[in-house]
């Protein structure tokens, strides 16, 4: 009997191999409850396919992929996923059906959904061993206690065949659980070298690349603004505190330029003192009050060596007139505003116009 246990766990884990590449799928992302469940009960079905010889109450692996669906997904994929395999269960007309369906595939989902955390499907935590162990001995006192209950019978022989059972579902969810947190450690590994490749090292802003490819998707959508924003004197910065200093003012004004901005904008380092921010807002006066305000925080803050020459920006900007104007034409655009900015006085903030070409307007 034992035998057909272990041909549903290698089978079990030949499914959630590809449970797990399927999951990378895009369909996958976009329809986890429906997928997740389809997935999770044909699985179920397919353990159900070798029964055991006889109306023995030993469970097979039936609720192993609903144990799993619940770590993974909650109570409603798990849930979900019970229907089906009960459905399967009606119509084969198998034995104590009911006890089964609760034994089996309703306890599973319920106890191991109450071990569900939401960063477990994201990607961002590892499902712990000791959890599918509790769950798997939890579920092997229930379903001991069913079997005294219905067959009023407690011998050593009995005892032994639950304890052999709890071994292998033990052996099996521990397989499925290893498989799935080295999937998960897979995919936050692409996502920490996805970030270092968009991350500018020195700031921990993104870098011009993820920001052109933020900023062409979203101006596709809608009108935007372009910022660029230069930070006033920074070569006598560097020139009278050195490098470290300089790069720790970089890092600084990053950050604050970050936390200034609106919540729907993108900030990013352009390259050496410069940044580049797009902007949701194309009204030309909220601009001049955003501007402003970035103007007067960065001049406001404290820096290491600045007490008597306080820390400024510059700033260009560049209003597209439709979703349909050239990205790049409007970077070229606020960079000509930042040079006039630049070169007049600094601290302040200028407009990119077609009708008059630049707009001078003091921060």
């Amino acid at each position: 009997m034992y035998y057909i246990s272990f041909t549903h766990a290698c089978t079990l884990i030949a499914l959630s191999y590809v449970a797990l590449k399927l999951k990378n799928r895009l369909f996958m992302e976009r329809h986890t409850l429906l997928i997740a469940s389809l997935l999770t009960g044909i699985a179920c079905i397919i353990m159900m396919l070798k029964p055991f010889p006889n109306d023995s109450l030993l469970t097979d692996l039936r609720f192993a992929p609903i144990i799993m669906a619940g770590l993974r997904f909650g109570s409603a994929v798990s849930l979900l996923s019970a229907i089906l395999p009960s459905l399967y269960i009606f119509h084969i007309g198998e034995p104590l059906g009911i006890v089964r369906i609760m034994q089996d595939l309703v306890l599973p989902a319920v106890v191991s959904s109450l071990y569900y955390k939401k960063e477990h499907d994201n990607g961002y935590a590892m499902i712990p061993f000791q959890d599918g162990i509790k769950i798997c001995v939890i579920l092997a006192a229930i379903r001991l206690g069913i079997h005294v209950y219905l067959r009023y019978e407690m011998t050593a022989g009995l005892i032994l065949s639950h304890m052999i059972m709890l071994v292998i579902s033990i052996l099996a969810i521990m397989v499925l659980i290893v498989m799935y947190n080295d999937d998960n450690r897979s995919m936050i590994l692409q996502r920490r070298f996805e970030l270092l490749a968009n991350q500018d090292g020195l700031t921990g802003l993104p870098n011009l690349r993820s920001f052109m490819t933020i900023a062409r998707n979203t101006f596709q959508q809608r009108p935007l603004s372009i910022m660029m924003i230069d930070i006033d004197n920074f070569k006598r910065y560097n020139d009278t505190f050195g490098h470290l200093q300089g790069d720790k003012l970089l890092r600084d004004i990053g950050q604050l330029l970050r936390s200034l901005i609106d919540e729907r904008d993108y900030a990013a380092r352009y390259g050496g003192e410069e940044f580049i921010i797009m902007s949701h807002t194309v009204d030309i006066s909220q601009l001049e009050q955003y501007a402003q305000r970035l103007c007067s925080a960065v001049e406001e803050h404290l820096y290491q060596g600045t007490c008597s020459s306080p820390t400024t920006i510059s700033i260009g900007i560049s209003i597209s007139g439709s979703n349909k104007d050239d990205l790049l034409r409007m970077i070229s655009e606020a960079d000509e505003a930042l040079y006039i900015s630049k070169n007049t006085g600094k601290n302040r903030y200028t407009f990119f116009t077609s009708e008059t070409g630049l707009a001078v307007n003091n921060a």
